[in-house]
């Protein structure tokens, strides 16, 4: 892979984790100033970055998915608007966090070789995880499924610590979005606790997707 590939999916991932962590920090009203400004701006630099990306290497097919989400992102936030209705948030979220994914296996792919199947699964429960983070963050807080939630964090974060041992970031990472998740249920909801959470999550997301990329 040629290194302004791999720039440009870097950049890529970095700009999408400022739109994620803004948008919820945005959605859990922090009163953090400046967050929309931070917001609208990372997501118009994505869009240039993943241009730049696509000028490259447009035969690629991750290429051609950043390229894909982008584009649907950018109408889900078009019509979404300032206050989405639940649904459109949730999908522009679910977006966000794959895009986040797709970038971050583009910066660390090495060849065409195949995943082994407990990589699979454990890419197939992380992504399930996020899901139903999202769902509860949006749609419903307090559910019977937020035990679930808990639980599988908690399998994903060991089963994370398996596969990629010798990796400390990620080793923290995958504690921190679990014990910020319960930190801010215990503390009737802090916003501070639970927009942790949301940045540990995207970034276990993004680094579970690279380290996995590079063991393939």
């Amino acid at each position: 892979m040629q290194r302004r590939e791999r720039l440009a999916a870097g950049l890529g991932l970095a700009l999408v984790f400022l739109v994620v962590v803004a948008a919820a920090g945005i959605r859990l009203d922090t009163g953090i100033p400046g967050l929309r400004v931070v917001h609208r701006i990372a997501a118009s630099l994505e869009v240039v970055v993943v241009l730049w990306l696509a000028w490259m290497a447009w035969r690629r097919p991750p290429v051609q998915l950043a390229l894909a989400l982008t584009a649907v992102l950018s109408v889900i936030g078009i019509v979404g608007g300032r206050q989405p209705p639940p649904a459109i948030a949730a999908a522009n979220l679910l977006g966000g966090l794959a895009l986040a994914a797709v970038f971050a296996s583009i910066a660390a792919e090495k060849g065409s070789g195949p995943h082994r199947d407990g990589r699979n699964v454990v890419l197939l429960l992380l992504a399930l995880q996020v899901a139903l983070g999202a769902w509860l963050s949006i749609v419903a807080r307090y559910s019977p499924a937020l035990p679930a939630h808990a639980l599988l964090g908690l399998i994903v974060a060991a089963l994370l610590s398996w596969f990629v041992r010798g990796k400390p970031l990620l080793a923290a990472l995958a504690l921190a979005a679990p014990l910020a998740g319960f930190t801010a249920l215990h503390y009737e909801y802090s916003a501070l606790a639970a927009l942790v959470h949301a940045a540990a999550a995207v970034a276990l997301l993004a680094g579970g997707a690279y380290a996995l990329a590079r063991a393939a």
